[in-house]
């Protein structure tokens, strides 16, 4: 059986890291213990599609299966439709399409129309790995 568990390569102790043993690293083991775990968010990923195509092929394993496929609702109603929502409950009941949604319909000429009422809104602040 595969295992992997993090060895302290000064005194070979194997670790248990809880998420206090993280809040009291210093900045620089810190940034390397980012380093290693990012290397790991690759391979759960390639490890949980793989564990995904075997289940869906047939496969079988002890302690994973497939869960009940979720349903998402999708709301789909023509511009009749659209014009009886918005007279009863207001344009608020109608969302516009995203400004690529609408560039990817009409084409790039819509965002030069669509200029004026562009508001650009700042994200959370992405790590970015040197």
């Amino acid at each position: 059986m595969l295992q992997i568990k993090p060895i302290d390569f000064e005194t070979g102790e194997i670790l248990n890291i809880t998420p206090k043993d993280v809040k009291s690293l210093d900045n620089e083991a810190l940034a390397e213990f980012a380093i290693e775990i990012k290397r790991f968010d690759k391979l759960k990923k390639e490890a949980e599609n793989e564990l995904k195509t075997r289940l869906l092929s047939g496969g079988h394993f002890e302690s994973v299966s497939l869960g009940k496929a979720q349903m998402t609702s999708v709301i789909v109603v023509d511009d009749k439709a659209k014009m009886a929502l918005v007279n009863k409950y207001g344009w608020d009941s109608v969302e516009p399409l995203s400004l690529t949604q609408l560039k990817k319909k009409y084409g790039e000429g819509i965002e030069k129309d669509l200029e004026p009422y562009i508001v650009f809104k700042p994200k959370a602040q992405a790590l970015k790995w040197d």
